[in-house]
């Protein structure tokens, strides 16, 4: 097997933990789903854990504490997992309680046995070994660390030792206190009071800093404030010695695979990007850590949703003012004093978090300094930065990109204000205004045109909004301006739009989109403006109909979608050799097929789908230079489009294949990015899809294939990013799903429990979720009721009727305002089926049964389009009549026909 590298070490990491956690049984079932997946990892951990079990077997944990120190040969070994060392000695100590385990040492809380002095110690171990022999070098070479650091503010070293020869030991100074964050709240610390117990911080981490040692782990956990208000920095363990010309090859060695261990959440731009760390790397965390004390938030990572986001945010997205965030915390003591963060406590964090380690503070003690000047009214040395200054940081960063933006940057300062108001003044000559006008046209509609072109890729349209926001009037009016003057001040008010939807502004989006859309109405005015003019047209429509989609209006997105494949088909009529206004149009389909199908309009949808995956197979035929992993990837996308709107219409057999067509797209891709979790989460999508139509063909031993698959890839995904909503979302569908299609062969005990996790992790979404995906929980919820009921039916509890009839009362009120969602109409549908059958089974009175069933009929049969198109909603619909007696009905067989109809085709 080949030697792991740092990126490797990194994916692989989170799964050995999990793995290592897990009995034999379980560890084996857990490494064949990753196995199925990723067989190459699966290599790498089964090698490990090899190497783990031979090296346990040699080790301090898998024999009785006693017995180990001791040197006792013929005692059985123990488990590996959690050994109780409560009792024994290790040299004078004598170990009482665990405190936690980390990735490579277990932390006891222990009492000095020899009576040379009283009181309590925390003594370190290597848990077991995963590098050979580098792990006791790396452990002893933490000894040494700290044996060089004596400080008030850094937990001691007392004593070290080797037992064996092998077996290292640490006997660390013990500190019971609260993390500084939780101390500064609880203790309801001011401003002031926050900046001088950091300096206390900044004094720990600067003393090693002279002893050219740097922290690099540097987060709240890892610094406890004591009750007397003593702080004390914890855990030198991935600490870098930055002489390791010293070191022995070895040390060397684990201090480059200990360079990969970091905590995302205080890494440094360089450690993400794997490049070298210095003092700067611990200043960034420390930067990051007042800012947090002082603000209130995260200063890149709360604004994210996903690991990767987050991991980009830190190279990336320069962090907002200090005092801008801290006025709107909850925190009262931070809102109520965050006047005080303006001016050079903001400018102090700036300099803290900048991305270039050789713009930030050198190390901690000038960190430091400017804070001692700040709490004694003195100037600090850090400068805050000018406009000009954060814009060229960007073009440096960004030079090939936006070379040719570099002067029109710059002349933009001079002119664009001066010709805008200029071209207004009366008093000049027209031909002066004329000029002027044509300046600041042309210099907006590069800005907003081809340098905003440039910014797009690279995520950085939030430059340009300030521009844009400055210009909108101007932009709008239409007086004396000629066709050329429209269309660009269009596209350019398209972009204003366009980044206003970026930074989550919708309502503030939708005036520059109104007034491009107005400068663009009707035909094009001349022939050679022709396919520039719809290309504008397509796009402006395009934004308005995603703002109103985002907002779930879709009785206004479905008529700007229209509009945008309609100018799309326009723009390639009048160029039909340019492919990208093919590609236009592939995507103008499958927009306006998502708002038909999120609409209930099942046909029309379907037929959208296939329009853009016949358009995007034919950029594939035609362009294959073009081919690449992008195109692949949103044909695949379409392709989950269509095989849902077919599923839905209960072709289970046909939808099946196109997801299967979708996962071969998908899996094309993950060869050019195999570590990329957003193309591995659509294949975890596409996979859900399939098990889902192979449980409706029938084939219920192929779903659950696709079902231990799909949960085996998510979960290990999340474990690389936990905090992902949209992934925890689906993991519980996927789950729920599980749970019911083994829910007859499993024991009833192992059932119960599984549907209480289930239910206690939709509480916790309930809780921290607010408004955001409130209609997605409502249908889970929905879904997790049902299984509940189906146990309480077997013993004909009344209780089931109860929940299924709040049940739909909810589901009920999500849907006012919104009566098209698809996804809550199914939901409620299996909902009241399932209600239906439990009043029958629990001997309800005709005459209740008769008014829930003739409710149930009023409600889906207002749904007429979707009667004898949606498999589950006639299928409710023909429950509700029967339960009325109106099964012989003519529209009731012709359902009743239509349902039992074969659709092993389309």
């Amino acid at each position: 097997m080949d030697a792991l590298d740092k990126q490797r070490w990194i994916a692989l990491s989170p799964l050995l933990d999990e793995l290592l956690d897990l009995d034999e049984p379980a560890r084996q079932r857990r490494l064949d789903e990753i196995r199925a997946t990723d067989p190459s990892s699966a290599e790498h951990l089964e090698a490990l854990l090899v190497r783990d079990a031979a090296l346990s077997a040699q080790g301090f944990l898998e024999q009785p504490a006693a017995e180990q120190l001791h040197g006792a040969p013929d005692a059985p070994p123990l488990s590996v997992q959690s050994p109780d060392l409560s009792g024994e000695t290790l040299g004078p100590y004598v170990l009482e309680r665990e405190l936690g385990q980390g990735g490579m040492g277990a932390v006891w809380l222990a009492r000095r046995a020899d009576g040379r002095f009283e009181g309590e110690v925390a003594v370190k171990f290597l848990k077991s070994g995963l590098f050979g022999r580098g792990d006791s070098g790396r452990f002893a070479r933490e000894g040494q660390i700290l044996a060089r650091l004596s400080h008030p503010h850094i937990a001691r070293l007392l004593d070290a030792g080797l037992h064996h020869g092998h077996q290292p030991y640490l006997v660390l100074e013990y500190v019971d206190g609260l993390p500084i964050d939780r101390f500064c709240h609880v203790h309801g610390l001011d401003i002031e009071s926050r900046v001088r117990l950091f300096l206390d911080v900044l004094s720990a981490v600067a003393h090693a800093h002279q002893r050219l040692i740097l922290h690099r782990d540097l987060k709240p956990s890892n610094i406890l404030v004591t009750t007397a208000g003593e702080v004390k920095l914890l855990d030198f363990g991935i600490a870098k010695l930055l002489d390791d010309s010293t070191q022995p090859a070895a040390a060397t060695e684990l201090t480059q695979l200990a360079g990969s261990a970091f905590t995302p959440q205080y890494a440094a731009p360089e450690q993400v990007q794997q490049g070298d760390v210095t003092t700067a790397t611990d200043v960034y965390a420390l930067g990051v850590l007042l800012y947090q004390l002082l603000g209130g938030r995260h200063p890149t990572a709360d604004d994210t949703q996903t690991h990767l986001d987050r991991l980009k945010a830190v190279v990336d997205l320069v962090p907002k003012r200090l005092s801008e965030v801290a006025s709107g915390q909850l925190d009262p003591v931070i809102a109520r004093q965050s006047r005080l963060l303006r001016g050079d406590l903001d400018t102090v964090l700036a300099k803290a978090l900048k991305k270039a380690p050789a713009e930030r503070y050198a190390n901690a003690e000038q960190f430091a300094a400017d804070l001692r000047h700040w709490l004694a009214h003195e100037p600090i040395s850090a400068r805050p930065d000018s406009r000009l200054y954060v814009l060229s940081r960007f073009v440096r960063r960004h030079r090939w990109s936006v070379a040719a933006g570099t002067a029109a940057v710059l002349a933009l300062v001079g002119l664009t204000t001066i010709s805008v108001l200029q071209a207004h003044r009366a008093a000049e000559a027209e031909h002066q205004a004329q000029q002027r006008r044509q300046q600041a046209d042309d210099l907006l509609s590069y800005m907003l045109g081809e340098f905003a072109d440039k910014l797009r890729p690279v995520g950085r349209l939030e430059l340009l909004d300030s521009v844009g926001s400055k210009a909108l009037t101007y932009l709008a009016q239409d007086e004396q301006a000629t066709p050329q003057e429209r269309l660009q001040r269009a596209k350019a008010l398209t972009v204003i739009g366009e980044v206003r939807v970026s930074k989550g502004d919708l309502e503030g989006a939708l005036e520059p989109l109104a007034s491009a859309q107005r400068l663009l109405e009707g035909s094009a005015p001349s022939n050679g403006l022709l396919a520039e003019w719809r290309k504008s047209q397509g796009a402006a429509a395009f934004w308005v109909g995603h703002v109103h989609y985002t907002k779930r209006d879709l009785a206004k997105a479905r008529p700007a979608m229209e509009l945008y494949r309609s100018a799309s088909e326009s723009w390639l009529a009048a160029d039909p050799g340019n492919v990208e206004a093919l590609t236009e149009l592939s995507y103008a389909e499958n927009s306006l097929g998502t708002v038909l199908l999120d609409s209930s309009d099942l046909i029309s949808a379907t037929q959208r789908f296939r329009a853009s995956i016949d358009l995007k197979k034919q950029l594939l035929a035609r362009a294959p230079q073009q081919a690449n992993s992008a195109l692949r990837a949103e044909l695949a996308d379409s392709m989950s489009w269509l095989g849902t709107a077919l599923l839905w219409q209960g072709y289970a057999v046909p939808a099946r294949s196109i997801f299967s067509e979708g996962v071969e797209l998908i899996a094309q891709v993950r060869k050019t990015a195999p570590k990329d979790g957003v193309w591995a989460y659509r294949e975890v999508l596409l996979r859900r899809w399939i098990a889902e139509a192979n449980f409706q063909a029938g084939d219920k031993a192929s779903a659950l294939d696709q079902l231990d698959l799909s949960l085996g890839m998510l979960r290990t995904l999340l474990s690389q990013d936990p905090a992902n909503t949209a992934w925890r979302f689906n993991l519980l569908t996927l789950e729920t799903m599980d749970l019911n299609a083994r829910r007859d062969t499993m024991p009833t005990p192992l059932r119960e429990q599984r549907l209480h996790a289930l239910i206690l992790q939709l509480d916790e979404m309930d809780r921290v979720g607010g408004a955001s995906g409130r209609d997605r929980r409502v249908e889970y919820r929905a879904r997790l009721n049902q299984l509940i009921a189906q146990d309480l039916m077997k013993t004909s509890s009344p209780e089931a009727l109860q929940l299924l009839s709040t049940s739909a009362e909810t589901v009920l009120s999500a849907l006012k305002g919104r009566e098209t969602d698809l996804r809550l109409l199914t939901a409620l549908a299996e909902i009241q089926s399932l209600r239906i059958r439990a009043m029958q089974n629990a001997g309800e009175s005709a005459l209740r049964r008769q008014k829930v069933c003739a409710e149930v009929v009023q409600f889906f049969g207002n749904l007429n389009p979707l009667i004898r198109v949606h498999q589950q909603i006639t299928s409710t619909w023909i429950d509700a009549q029967s339960c009325m007696g109106q099964g012989e009905d003519k529209e009731v067989q012709r359902a009743v026909k239509w349902l039992a109809r074969n659709r092993s085709s389309v």
